[in-house]
C-alpha cells in the first residue's frame, strides 16, 4: 500500500470512528423513537444500543443479590471478596 492510501485509509478510519458514529448512534435512537419504524427495526436498533453500552458483554449475569437474599456460602463468598477488596485498597489518612 502507498503512503497516500495509507493516509487516506487513516483519515477515512478517524472520520469513521467519529462523524459515523455519532451518526449511527443518532440513526439508531431515530429508529427506536419514531413510532412508525417496524417492529424487527426498533429491535434491532434497540440491541445495538444495548450491546454498545456493554450490557451483553457482562461477566455477572446474575442481577446483584441483597445480604438477606443471599445463601450462606454466597454470603460467605461476598464477605471473602469484599475483605479481600478491602486489603487491596490504599490506606486511608483518616482511618
Amino acid at each position: 500500500m502507498t503512503e497516500d492510501a495509507e493516509e487516506a485509509q487513516r483519515e477515512l478510519l478517524h472520520r469513521i470512528q467519529t462523524e459515523g458514529v455519532r451518526v449511527a448512534y443518532e440513526t439508531a435512537l431515530a429508529v427506536c423513537r419514531d413510532p412508525k419504524a417496524p417492529a424487527p427495526a426498533k429491535s434491532t436498533a434497540s440491541a445495538t444500543l444495548f450491546r454498545v453500552a456493554g450490557y451483553f458483554d457482562r461477566k455477572d449475569q446474575s442481577p446483584h443479590k441483597e445480604p438477606h437474599e443471599m445463601s450462606p456460602e454466597e454470603l460467605r463468598s461476598e464477605i471473602k471478596r469484599l475483605s479481600q477488596l478491602h486489603k487491596r485498597r490504599p490506606p486511608n489518612i483518616f482511618e
